[in-house]
């Protein structure tokens, strides 16, 4: 099998969730070309899933020397450096992949989530509030700021925001889950 062939079959592998078949297919690709852009990318994506955080951080790491800055491999390298505690490394990931992709959802959600981590408060909480601007129903920021508001204690806005993650979601277990919290709270 060439090597386009193996990775090919790792990326179906790795969609349907097979991630020891991927990883095989991944690490033949590269035993035939250590550079290729996407088996590095996806080994890294199989090593992500099997939280060998340090492992993934060195195959996107590679990844981004071998190709152009890639807003997706950026996001998933500053996923796994906060993982791994480098919230540095994982901020500068983050911003850079939103300058090669400004709109892209995730990396904004990620690197707003590093800013609270962080204490840049303001900073987290402008970023969601663009987030929200933009996309009112993205679930998961709203989930966000609600544990944010949560966490300083604002029940009305805790409950507002998680009755809005069910008008959109109605079966979201999260939502439920604090709002039935915050109701025994009281």
């Amino acid at each position: 099998m060439n090597t386009e062939v193996h990775f090919l079959e790792g990326s179906i592998l790795l969609q349907n969730g097979d991630l020891l078949n991927a990883r095989q297919s991944y690490e033949k690709t590269l035993a035939t070309d250590a550079n290729n852009l996407e088996a590095l990318y996806g080994l890294g994506i199989v090593c992500q899933y099997e939280e060998d955080y340090k492992s993934a951080k060195e195959l996107f790491e590679k990844a981004l020397q071998v190709g152009d800055a890639n807003a997706q491999i950026l996001n998933n390298f500053g996923i796994v450096s906060a993982y791994l505690g480098d919230m540095n490394s994982a901020k500068k990931a983050f911003e850079k992949a939103l300058e090669e992709e400004p709109d892209f959802i995730d990396a904004q959600r990620n690197l707003a989530q590093v800013y609270v981590e962080v204490e840049e408060f303001t900073r987290g909480v402008q970023l969601y509030q663009d987030i929200l601007k933009f996309h009112p129903t993205d679930v998961e920021t709203l989930l966000a700021v609600a544990e944010l508001y949560a966490d300083i204690e604002d029940t009305e806005s805790t409950k507002y925001l998680l009755e809005k993650v069910l008008e959109v979601e109605p079966e979201n277990q999260k939502a439920r889950r604090l709002l039935k919290a915050l109701s025994s709270a009281k």
